[in-house]
């Protein structure tokens, strides 16, 4: 058990580590790539209209975007109330769960039969859950299995608490209980760290894209160079401010492009 402890505790610390290298590595790769990243800057009436009129959410966003937004959230980072949702995908929600966790859907309509508000509430906060694993099951069929399972294990080991705590009388039918229990969450555990190790995989994937595309540009060091300078000073001049007998040396509003 204490192995399985640390082993939880080093894998985040792991993917925290690698992730970290990864974006640093991505930054220094990204720079050593030829070719400026021209950035436009809208006109002062433009930037001051979006100041004093926030852009309304697209309503034609995918459910990623959705989820991230104000169409899905409230500006506190609540989740959006489950009546409140969009008839089609409240419909969507169900069939979901009615197809990979039947135990849960038949606990929530029995619990809609007897207590509307409090089905909601709970709909509310099982939503987003649901969610993001049929986005990730699209996205990724594999991860989104994994965390079917894990969903699924989660429920059952609730179910097996309420279990053991309604048999306080009964010592035997606890320890059968408590002996599931330890298997359930033995389980449970496996399949959080099988789904750690792609994450980990992935990560180490792109760290050596990474490292041979910084390889890659150190040996084309002095090309890129004369690459950047050609585009630097092919860049047009900034515009003239109207002042003329000006001679000192322009200083350009917008900052240097980066390379990308």
């Amino acid at each position: 058990m204490n192995q399985h402890r640390n082993c939880l505790r080093a894998t985040p610390s792991r993917l925290a580590w690698l992730g970290g290298l990864v974006a640093v590595l991505s930054c220094a790769a990204t720079y050593a790539q030829p070719g400026p990243r021209v950035r436009t800057r809208p006109p002062e009436e433009t930037r001051a209209a979006q100041g004093e009129a926030p852009i309304p959410p697209e309503r034609g966003m995918g459910l990623r975007d959705r989820q991230g937004s104000p169409e899905m959230r409230r500006p506190a980072g609540r989740p959006r109330p489950w009546n409140d949702l969009p008839e089609p995908q409240r419909r969507n929600i169900e069939r979901f769960m009615e197809e990979h966790f039947p135990r849960l859907y038949v606990e929530m309509q029995r619990l809609e039969d007897r207590d509307e508000m409090r089905y909601a509430r709970r709909m509310t906060r099982i939503a987003p859950q649901m969610l993001k694993i049929m986005e990730t099951i699209r996205t990724d069929p594999q991860r989104g299995t994994l965390m079917i399972r894990e969903r699924q294990l989660e429920f059952e080991i609730q179910q097996t608490i309420a279990r053991f705590r309604s048999a306080k009388d009964d010592a035997a039918q606890q320890q059968i209980l408590r002996e599931h229990l330890d298997d359930l969450v033995g389980k449970a555990f496996d399949c959080r760290n099988e789904r750690r190790q792609m994450e980990v995989r992935e990560l180490e994937a792109r760290l050596s894209e990474l490292q041979t595309r910084l390889s890659e540009s150190a040996k084309m060091r002095p090309a890129l160079i004369r690459q950047r300078v050609a585009d630097m000073l092919e860049k047009p001049p900034p515009p003239s401010d109207g002042v003329e007998g000006d001679d000192r040396v322009p200083r350009p509003e917008d900052p240097e492009p980066e390379p990308e």
